[in-house]
């Protein structure tokens, strides 16, 4: 890893519960596969009905999770978003947009699959989190 932004990542990564059983080896290729971006103001991450196009890990930050205007759910620092849609290629089923400033790691669709593949614990993660995410038949 040659840069501090991305060593940084690495360790921001590291003070998740949900990363835990990632190895250094494992986070550094997450980050070096992904994007940072920051914002100092609210930012929409993910468009209700739209196509997926990437997935995020919140680093830092609030975001709100929205279905039409009525806000279901606050996510926050280790969650991963927008993986449900990607993995099983739908539309959004909610639009996700940050609550004020945040970093957030955005991984393409081109890049999620092969992390899934060289990276097990990131595949029980994304497991896990998509099943904690899909809608629950009543």
């Amino acid at each position: 890893m040659d840069s501090s932004k991305g060593r940084g990542d690495v360790e921001a990564l590291r003070k998740f519960a949900v990363f835990e059983k990632f190895s250094d080896a494992d986070l550094e290729r997450l980050v070096a596969s992904a994007h940072h971006t920051s914002t100092s103001k609210p930012w929409p991450l993910i468009h209700e009905q739209t196509p997926s196009d990437a997935a995020f890990i919140i680093l830092s930050g609030e975001a709100g999770v929205y279905v039409g205007k009525e806000r279901i759910a606050v996510v926050g620092p280790g969650e991963v978003i927008g993986e449900s849609a990607l993995r099983h290629g739908r539309l959004r089923n909610a639009t996700v947009t940050t609550t004020g400033p945040a970093d957030v790691l955005h991984i393409e669709r081109d890049d999620f699959q092969p992390l899934l593949d060289e990276i097990p614990a990131l595949r029980a993660l994304i497991d896990d989190t998509v099943a904690r995410h899909i809608p629950k038949a009543h």
